[in-house]
């Protein structure tokens, strides 16, 4: 019966990719409503439409700035630019999710407002192979990860990882300005941070350490499995730096 049950899944995963390459190649974008508000996209689903996280982040200033590391291809970061005068800097690695998330940004007209890096973000400086997976959310710097639910590498790439207290202006050493292999201009302080990292979110908080603890950002978090190690390790980290952490299944908003 697992057996059964896993085929399944994995069955259900490749008909989703395909038709999700479907809607890219042909350009049918379809418009998304969401807690956030209406924009467009070339998904062919909207998972994150009454996320309730997207519902804490879009409670922010209209001038805000919202960091999304892990946007995938813009799920959170797109509704939250469109119609206002956020300035969204969406992180994301996967070259082929960097790539969508730009043509749906386009899509909405969003300009300036949405600040697109292809880079990682962790608690060190580096550069680290990325493992792209037929399953493109599964995509991850972990090659296990990348292989969850039938799916196989399709291509690795060295991708740079920087600590995010580097990328944001007076906060820690600002990178070099440019674009391509640099973290990019300065970030302003961050006024919210949403984290969706597969399991690395312990390496994304250390690394932005000095701009929560002094700046204060909401926190938006989604932890996968909420109650093994790793997730009571994130809380905990949370908690001790004074945030209180109202946790919604998967997805926790946190306050300081």
């Amino acid at each position: 019966m697992h057996t059964r049950s896993s085929w399944i899944k994995q069955l259900g995963f490749r008909v989703a990719y395909r038709l999700t390459d479907l809607t890219y190649t042909v350009g049918v974008a379809i418009p998304k409503r969401t807690v956030a508000g209406t924009y467009w996209s070339y998904e062919p689903t909207n998972p994150h439409g009454d996320d309730p996280g997207l519902r804490a982040l879009d409670a922010t200033p209209t001038g805000a700035v919202i960091v999304d590391v892990g946007a995938h291809v813009g799920e959170h970061a797109i509704p939250l630019a469109a119609g206002t005068d956020r300035r969204v800097v969406a992180i994301e690695p996967n070259g082929e999710s960097a790539d969508r998330l730009a043509r749906n940004a386009a899509r909405n007209d969003l300009g300036g407002r949405l600040d697109r890096r292809q880079i990682g973000v962790g608690d060190e400086r580096a550069t680290r192979p990325f493992y792209r997976s037929s399953f493109s959310k599964c995509s991850a710097f972990d090659r296990a990860k990348a292989t969850r639910w039938g799916a196989h590498v399709t291509r690795v790439e060295q991708v740079p990882v920087y600590r995010l207290d580097d990328l944001v202006r007076g906060v820690g050493i600002e990178t070099e300005t440019g674009s391509g292999g640099h973290g990019g201009e300065p970030i302003p302080v961050p006024d919210a941070l949403k984290i969706d990292v597969e399991g690395h979110e312990l390496a994304v908080l250390h690394g932005a350490s000095m701009t929560i603890e002094t700046h204060r950002p909401l926190v938006v978090v989604e932890v996968h499995g909420t109650e093994d190690t790793h997730a009571r390790r994130v809380r905990g980290w949370l908690t001790e730096r004074g945030y209180d952490v109202e946790a919604r299944e998967d997805v926790w908003v946190c306050r300081g």
